[in-house]
């Protein structure tokens, strides 16, 4: 009787749970409904869009690819500049201190421009897709790398003594011991942090690059459905981000640092 009881009021919290998540989801999306209708001339015509399907889905997927890369190269570079920043030469880590303090210093939207029409000039370097890759991944490295850091801070030192008395070189702390530990504590905020870059690469439309962004800008110029198009947009991005962020909240429930 005591697990009956137990498991009726499990099923219960899940259930009330379950009710009130779908009532306050049902409630935003009355006030965008509200927002809309209230619109002056807010008749939206959705099925200019209709024809521009292929072109909408083609950016879409580019967006997806950018911010994979993005976020992968990042995670490596960050990764090395958490070594540099570290380094005992003083010249590394002071030019590791410099990097990443004019990353953080910069607005994202100067630092893509600045790639573009400067450093990929000075290089003959032409390409949209390279250089806004490169202009966001070094942009993002410095806030991979600051993960790294509080991942590492995270990690109870007295094993890092354990491995030097079992005879660890440096290179078999970090593979076997450091590393994968720094990796699961930052599971939770590194699926934040692609929901970020993936919101990000919107800007690489300044460089004329066809992602979602770029695509969905063009077909409102030919349409005129400028409502319906930032709507779309909306949803789209939300689409690929939500995912994201629920999986952000999963991952911190059910990793215990």
């Amino acid at each position: 009787m005591n697990w009956l009881g137990k498991d009726s009021n499990f099923t219960y919290m899940k259930i009330k749970k379950a009710i009130h998540y779908i009532l306050s989801l049902l409630t935003l999306l009355l006030g965008v409904y509200l927002v809309i209708i209230n619109i002056p001339n807010s008749d939206l015509h959705f099925e200019k869009y209709i024809p521009y399907l292929g072109y909408i889905a083609v950016g879409f997927g580019w967006t997806i690819f950018i911010s994979l890369i993005i976020f992968i190269l990042s995670f490596i570079l960050g990764f090395f500049l958490f070594f540099t920043g570290r380094s005992k030469i003083l010249y590394i880590k002071y030019l590791t201190n410099h990097l990443t303090n004019i990353m953080f210093g910069s607005p994202m939207l100067v630092v893509v421009i600045v790639f573009y029409f400067f450093i990929g000039t000075a290089l003959n370097v032409n390409s949209k897709l390279a250089l806004g890759i490169a202009s966001l991944t070094i942009y993002f490295s410095p806030f991979m790398m600051k993960l790294y850091i509080s991942a590492f801070e995270s990690i109870d030192k007295n094993q890092l003594v354990v491995c030097d008395l079992f005879g660890f070189n440096k290179i078999q702390m970090y593979r076997y011991v450091i590393f994968p530990q720094m990796v699961r504590i930052m599971l939770p905020p590194l699926s934040g942090h692609l929901s970020t870059i993936i919101k990000s690469s919107s800007l690489l439309y300044l460089i004329g690059f066809k992602e979602l962004y770029y695509n969905l800008s063009t077909i409102q110029s030919k349409t005129f459905a400028y409502t319906e198009g930032y709507l779309i947009m909306l949803a789209l991005y939300l689409l690929i981000t939500i995912p994201l962020l629920q999986l952000t909240d999963y991952l911190e429930k059910r990793i215990k640092i």
